[in-house]
């Protein structure tokens, strides 16, 4: 085994989860990275005028943060949806007094309709924000403000306003289009058999949500309606079925969609124009906050921004621009060599199947995914996405990526996962691709996951690795599944050997070692070995 301290496992203490920046808090969109570490990457393995690329762009943090640093960027993600997200995000072209006036001709045209819904007593303007439903779709309480008002009331309904209402739900005919699609059976993420999207709303959220989506795409037209369809999209989850009470809090107080599609005892319904309105002042503060950012010093560099480009042959050191792609990761098509730095955070596993919780919104935009190519671990029983294939899907991919690299230059990639069978397709990957290690950094959350907290003995945070390109690729050693557990039986001996060790640094150091030593190893989980030898109290392992 080579030194353990050859590379330094640093600690970035600057991990935040929570997004600081109004552009990044335009959409609900999952994994958003935080981005003052980002501009520490993109400063520390790129040079202005670079061409960088994140094949797993997601909503686009990282190709956002680089662009305004006057890189070229190739953003790229096969989910249409965060393909969508990209482009409102990165656009320059936005005429914010059209965008304001189509949004009021909308608002004053939906208004009468929701509060007809929302609508607490007749002959009053006593109009509902919030209501308390149970899992029968029953109305219980509501909140509610009345106008000029600056505090929320609350009202419990009578039996006969229950009654009626639910009469009303009853007997209302839906007119307008809605996305006519089922969830894919999951139980991973409480998506039942024939499940389907108007499931997850409540009669009235749906009409009102179709009605909306009527008016955005009978007034609205060009780049500004595509930002009010960013707004109406990042609305859905507000609301629907899927926010969840926190009763800690008071049975109003409302918690946040975060996975799934499950709801409890009881969920919180909202009135949709009133969180559209949210919506639609983050979309604002968002795309004001994205092209401040082409007023700083920046700007003054010398360089040439070209804005969107077709192809990546239109980019060039003294130029900087920007190129969307709705890609597959294992085929991009991108000249070899051509990239300057690759950052991404790929698909962990079966962590987030992002495809399956994405139709929530690639549905209102009649959006299709190409579900047999997205890279995952599925628990559904309708797609035949098992490790298996994950480990087949990841190699091609860190192998496209290993192609498009110029030689002597970094690849970093961010990765978190709860089982020691996902952790060894990635290592695997990028050694077979050829890749070095050059650093590794833990990136320690303020805040944990659900599955995180709810599992002691797991890894908490993710890993940041950053690889090279070497000029000439190196051979790898590699061992079966014994060999695997005799190796990692050893390894584990050496790291725990006398002492307390958090399941952190265990971690870090077992991944380090595999790189060091390019070891590619048979499908043996590290963590099944680690419970089955060593004692765990007080959240360290021992003999």
């Amino acid at each position: 085994m080579n030194n353990m301290e050859s590379i330094e496992i640093k600690e970035s203490p600057a991990y935040r989860m929570k997004q600081k920046k109004d552009r990044y808090e335009m959409h609900k969109y999952w994994g958003k990275k935080p981005s003052n570490d980002l501009y520490h990457l993109i400063s520390k393995y790129s040079s202005e005028g670079d061409i960088l690329l994140d094949p797993f762009a997601g909503y686009g943090v990282f190709c956002c943060e680089a662009y305004i640093m006057q890189r070229n960027i190739v953003c790229n993600d096969l989910n249409p949806i965060s393909n969508f997200i990209q482009e409102q995000l990165l656009s320059k072209n936005v005429d914010f007094d059209k965008l304001d006036a189509e949004f009021n001709l909308i608002v004053q045209r939906l208004s009468s309709y929701v509060a007809d819904w929302y609508k607490i007593k007749e002959n009053t303007d006593m109009v509902a924000i919030t209501v308390l439903r149970d899992s029968k779709d029953e109305i219980i309480k509501c909140k509610y403000k009345v106008r000029n008002a600056t505090k929320f009331k609350e009202y419990e309904f009578t039996k006969k306003e229950r009654e009626l209402f639910k009469k009303k739900e009853r007997d209302f005919q839906l007119d307008e289009w809605i996305p006519n699609i089922d969830l894919i059976e999951n139980s991973r993420i409480s998506a039942k058999e024939r499940m389907a999207i108007k499931d997850i709303f409540t009669k009235r959220t749906m009409a009102c949500h179709s009605m909306l989506y009527k008016l955005v795409n009978d007034i609205s037209s060009g780049s500004e309606k595509r930002l009010l369809l960013l707004a109406f999209t990042s609305n859905l989850a507000n609301c629907s079925k899927l926010v969840p009470p926190i009763k800690s809090r008071g049975d109003m107080t409302p918690g946040a969609w975060m996975t799934g599609f499950y709801w409890g005892e009881t969920y919180l319904e909202n009135n949709v124009l009133h969180y559209f309105k949210n919506r639609y002042n983050k979309v604002i503060k968002g795309k004001k906050d994205y092209l401040s950012c082409f007023n700083t010093i920046f700007h003054f560099m010398g360089l040439s921004d070209i804005g969107k480009v077709d192809d990546i042959l239109q980019f060039s050191k003294s130029t900087y621009g920007y190129l969307t792609k709705n890609e597959d990761a294992r085929s991009i098509s991108l000249p070899s060599e051509s990239i300057d730095y690759i950052f991404t955070d790929p698909p962990y596993g079966d962590s987030v199947p992002y495809f399956e919780q994405s139709i929530i919104w690639n549905s209102w935009l009649k959006l299709n995914p190409e579900y047999d190519n997205e890279i995952v671990v599925s628990n559904s029983p309708l797609r035949q996405k098992n490790i298996i294939a994950y480990r087949n899907d990841i190699e091609k991919a860190i192998s496209e990526i290993f192609r498009v690299l110029k030689k002597n230059k970094y690849f970093s990639i961010t990765f978190h996962s709860l089982s020691g069978s996902e952790w060894n397709c990635l290592t695997n990957a990028c050694i077979k691709a050829g890749f070095e290690i050059h650093d590794l950094v833990w990136l320690t959350q303020k805040t944990f996951t659900p599955r995180q907290l709810n599992r002691g003995k797991s890894v908490k945070g993710d890993v940041l690795i950053t690889l090279i390109k070497p000029s000439l690729k190196k051979s790898f050693n590699k061992y079966n599944k014994n060999d695997t557990i005799n190796y990692f039986e050893g390894l584990l001996d050496t790291i725990i050997s006398g002492r307390q060790v958090e399941t952190n640094e265990i971690f870090m150091k077992v991944v380090k070692e595999i790189f060091d030593n390019s070891i590619i190893l048979a499908d043996v989980n590290f963590f099944e070995i680690l419970n089955s030898r060593f004692n765990f109290t007080e959240n360290k392992w021992s003999k």
